[in-house]
Order: structure tokens, then sequence, then C-alpha cells
């Protein structure tokens, strides 16, 4: 198996102008660097110049052989890394291929001088200083920065670099199991242990989600209003189905730019609910609440002004607090994504295309859920 394994890098590296080279146009990819700088969470290519694309099998061969090194790019949730001691400040539980090494957030388009030195020494760590050794990168399905992740390592000389680009997603739905992973930390590569108490996802859902909570709205004096209520049912396969009711007798109808909307109107500013338009799956678990984030979307507009204008988007980023509530961060963006259909069950809205400039501006900068 390792002498074929080693003819078809022969085979692929012999000839660097692939199928994939010639066909990047059709991708937002930089010409110049090869990198996508944006929208990571989006479809990609079927194979990477110069690297090897995998499919579950042959990943799972490598897998059991132990000939390869494994690493996930994920980029969670949070924070990032805590400039005092480089641990990883996240509201995620990362879920991954066993045998995996997480390095967060080194497939982004652009690098700082840091993170570029974190993923070099790392993966020269992890390599032995070989550049001939075996890296597998990968991350979720439809993850560019798991392609920007090979192409760095490929451009920096490493030889044999495979591309994963089903990630966990197609993993798990392949019927294989996922482990808990931890970062490796920013500034010592460390890598922290896993807690006994929450190994898996099914026993954090378990932890973590009540049968019953309150969505509490937060304005800018800390004024609490109640919104609605969300309701939690748990399922053996480690996951939480949903449903949310927002029952508020403040939210107003209104219809704007010839659609019906729910608003919360004030002489300063009206926050009005944009129920999410397509179909999800309607579930969430301890480490991805992204489907309730998306039943939460709102707008904000002027009471002047006329109709609704999408640019405007609310989006409240939860996270996991001490006291096992949910506390939701307002980021500010563009929801004229949702104007086209996505795939079926898809998340088309990309984070990092919004920010927390101004949330203190708004008239409900933070959300809370409470049991």
């Amino acid at each position: 198996m390792l002498d074929r394994t080693l003819l078809i890098i022969v085979l692929l590296f012999a000839n660097p102008a692939t199928g994939a080279e010639r066909s990047l146009d059709a991708y937002d990819v930089d010409p110049e660097t090869g990198l996508r700088m944006e929208r990571y969470r989006a479809p990609v290519p079927a194979d990477i110049p110069g690297g090897l694309t995998l499919a579950t099998e042959q990943l799972a061969d490598m897998q059991r052989q132990g000939t390869a090194v494994l690493i996930d790019v994920h980029p969670p949730k949070g924070l990032g890394p805590d400039p005092l001691d480089g641990h990883w400040v996240t509201s995620e539980i990362r879920q991954s291929i066993p045998g995996s090494i997480w390095l967060p957030e080194v497939g982004r388009g652009s690098l700082s001088l840091e993170a570029e030195d974190y993923f070099k020494r790392n993966i020269a760590r992890l390599s032995r200083n070989r550049l001939d050794a075996p890296l597998v990168f990968f991350c979720n399905a439809d993850c560019w920065q798991s392609w920007n992740a090979a192409r760095r390592a490929i451009v920096w000389g490493y030889s044999a670099v495979y591309w994963y680009p089903l990630g966990t997603d197609g993993w798990l739905e392949d019927g294989r199991e996922l482990t808990r992973i931890q970062p490796v930390n920013f500034f010592d590569d460390t890598t922290p242990a896993v807690p006994e108490e929450a190994a898996s996802v099914e026993e954090a859902d378990q932890q973590f989600f009540p049968d019953s909570a309150t969505i509490h709205l937060i304005d800018r004096q800390g004024a609490e209003l109640a919104l609605g209520t969300v309701r939690f049912t748990p399922s053996d396969a480690g996951f939480s189905t949903f449903a949310v009711e927002l029952d508020s007798e403040r939210l107003v109808d209104q219809f704007l730019s010839m659609r019906p909307f729910r608003c919360l109107t004030d002489p300063a500013e009206w926050f009005c609910h944009l129920p999410y338009p397509y179909k999800l799956q309607g579930r969430i678990s301890a480490d991805d609440l992204t489907e309730l984030e998306y039943q939460l979307l709102f707008i904000w507009k002027s009471p002047g002004s006329f109709g609704i204008d999408f640019w405007n988007g609310v989006y409240y980023q939860l996270a996991w607090q001490d006291d096992g509530s949910l506390r939701g961060t307002l980021l500010q963006g563009d929801l004229n994504v949702l104007a086209d259909p996505p795939p079926p069950y898809s998340h088309p809205i990309d984070l990092n295309e919004f920010t927390t400039e101004d949330a203190r501006s708004r008239r409900f900068p933070s959300l809370f859920i409470r049991p």
C-alpha cells in the first residue's frame, strides 16, 4: 500500500499543471497567491494544484497505517489565542478525525506574521523537518481554509501534500466516528488534554441544553426585554432539535419593502426580526449553534427611513457562559446574501464579512438565552 501511495505522488507531482490549475478561473481565488481571500465557506474545486485530493476511504487507509500527519484547520468561534499565554479562547467543542492535530486560523487568505510563524513552525515540527513528509489538510465540507493551508504548504516546498475537501462532515456522513480535540497553543505549541467530563458531543448536549429557555434582548442601558422562548429536544444521535417562538407583545406587524416583518419599534431605532427563509436541519449541538443563530436574525432601521435595507443586518453569535446560559454578541453585516436561495440545509452567511464595529450603538447590543 505504501509503495502504491508513493507511486501516485510521483505521477502527480511530475505534472504540476493539473486540470485544477486550469479551472480556478471559475472560483474567487486570488490570481497572485492562488488563495481564497474571503467567504471561506463556499463550494470548492475538485482538485488542488500541486497536491493530491483524497476520498474518505483513501484517508481512512492513511489514518489506519499512520503514514501521514492529519491537520485540522477549522476556524473556531471565539476570541482567538489569548495574548498572555497563547491558549485558544473558543466557545466550541471541536469533534474531529481521530489522530488529528488542530491548528486553527492558518487557512485565512492573509495571515499575520505571528500566525504564519505558528503555522510554519508547527508543520515543521509535525513533519520532523522533512519536506517529503505526507501532510493531510482538512476542515469541514466546502471549507476554503483547508485549501489555503494546503496551498501554503505546497508553496513552502512540502512535496507530499494531501487535501481532504469533505472534511469532518464527509467523514461523519460516511459512518465514521469523530473525537474531541484541542487546539495547539499559539505560543508554546503544546496541546491541552481533552477534559474527561465533556469528551463527547452527546454528553455536552445533555449537560448544556435545558427543556426550555427564555430569549432576552439587552439594550444599551442593560435592561432586558423577554422576546420569546426556545425549546430543546435531545436526540440519541448526539444533537438536539429546537423550536423558537417569538411571542413578545412588543413585536409589531409591519409591511416593509413589500414584505411582512415583526418589529420592535422605537423613536430612535427599529429592530425587525428576519425569519430565515430557507430549509435547515433544525438541529444544534453543544459545539455548533449555527442554526439557532439563524433563527435570531434582525435588521435595524431608522424610523424615518423608507422600507428596509438588508445591508443593516444583525447576527447574534452565541457562546456558552460559565452559568450555562448563552450570550449572543451582536455582529453587523450585509444579509443580502439571503436574496438568492442557497443549497438546501447550507449556512450561507459568512461571519468573516460581519463586524462588531459600532455594535454598542445599536439598540440591543447583546442577547441572552437562559433557562
